[in-house]
Formats: C-alpha cells, sequence, structure tokens
C-alpha cells in the first residue's frame, strides 16, 4: 500500500513533464527499475523503499494519515535513486539491482544527466505538497531539509571517496563518513 502510493506519486510527477523526451524520462525509469535497457515496461525491480517508507510511517504515526507526506516521500526517493546513479558512476560500479547500471547502458554523461534530472524531480515533487497544514512555510521548510540532506549526503560521499586514498581514516571518521552518506535521509 506505501510503497505503491510511492511509486505511484512518483509516476505522476513523470508523467507531468515534456512528453517529447521519453528517451531521457525512461533512462530515470529504467534505473527506478520500472522499464529494461529497451525502456519497455517490466515487473518492478526498484530497491527497498525504505526511506520512504519511513517519511509516510512517522507522517501516520503522527496524523492518521501517510497521504500528505507522498509528495516528500517521493522526494526522499528521487534524492537517494540520484546519489546512487553517481554513486555507480564515482565507483566505477556495473551492476545494481542485478542488472546494467545507467552509465552502463547509457554512458557517463547521460548517467550524470539522469542523476541530475532526479534531483530536480525531487524539488519539484515537494511542491506538490498539499493540504490544509502544508502552506508555503512548510514547503520552504521541507526543501530547506531536503537540501540540507543532499548535501550531508555529498559531503558524505566526498569522505567516501577520498578515505580510498587514506590509511589514516580512524573509526569515527568512518562512522562520520556512513552517517552523512546513508543516515542523511
Amino acid at each position: 500500500m506505501y510503497l505503491t502510493a510511492v511509486e505511484e506519486e512518483i509516476q505522476t510527477l513523470l508523467a507531468e513533464q515534456d512528453p517529447t523526451l521519453t528517451s531521457f524520462y525512461g533512462i530515470l525509469q529504467y534505473h527506478l527499475g520500472w522499464v529494461d535497457e529497451n525502456l519497455q515496461p517490466i515487473k518492478a525491480r526498484g530497491g527497498k523503499r525504505i526511506r520512504p517508507l519511513l517519511c509516510l510511517l512517522v507522517c501516520e504515526a503522527i496524523s492518521g494519515d501517510y497521504r500528505p507526506a507522498l509528495p516528500a516521500a517521493a522526494a526522499v526517493e528521487l534524492v537517494h535513486n540520484f546519489s546512487l546513479i553517481h554513486d555507480d558512476i564515482e565507483d566505477k560500479s556495473p551492476r545494481r539491482r542485478g542488472r546494467a547500471t545507467v552509465w552502463q547502458v547509457w554512458g557517463v554523461p547521460q548517467a550524470i544527466n539522469a542523476g541530475d534530472g532526479l534531483l530536480a524531480l525531487a524539488h519539484l515533487a515537494l511542491h506538490r505538497l498539499s493540504a490544509p497544514q502544508a502552506g508555503p512555510k512548510l514547503v520552504a521548510q521541507a526543501t530547506r531539509l531536503l537540501n540540507q540532506a543532499c548535501l550531508d549526503l555529498c559531503e558524505g560521499q566526498y569522505l567516501d571517496i577520498a578515505f580510498q586514498e587514506r590509511t589514516d581514516v580512524t573509526p569515527e571518521m568512518y562512522l562520520t563518513m556512513a552517517r552523512k552518506k546513508t543516515a542523511s535521509l
């Protein structure tokens, strides 16, 4: 129920974009696990979607309804996936979720562009927040929090890459990297 709702929120967001750029949005859908390399629909093979699930469960626990948080949950999932595309390039990972990574199929330039597109869509998702309690102030706060999480994630990725060349990394330094890279979202 929750994860289907997040997927539908992301699909709605994608459907609102330029219909003449199906190849570009197909790359995003490929990474999200919805289409194959030929951009043909497949049974979903996306990730665990733990981050958006936590977002929805917290909203439901506080308000009794998870639905107002769907745009925020979608934004969190889109940011996570933007970071995975970029991480695959940086780590030269050939596979993710049992199949070729975006950069392996479409090349590094298009993979970077696809990751950036997911990040932009995350910000657009936040603008879909609507409810009596979700006015402009809440959208601005959510945007600030998401941007801070993105920056923390990038700092963690920087440390992860930098630590590959160092021999003086302490457990505390490593935990800081992991917290920023993984727990920021």
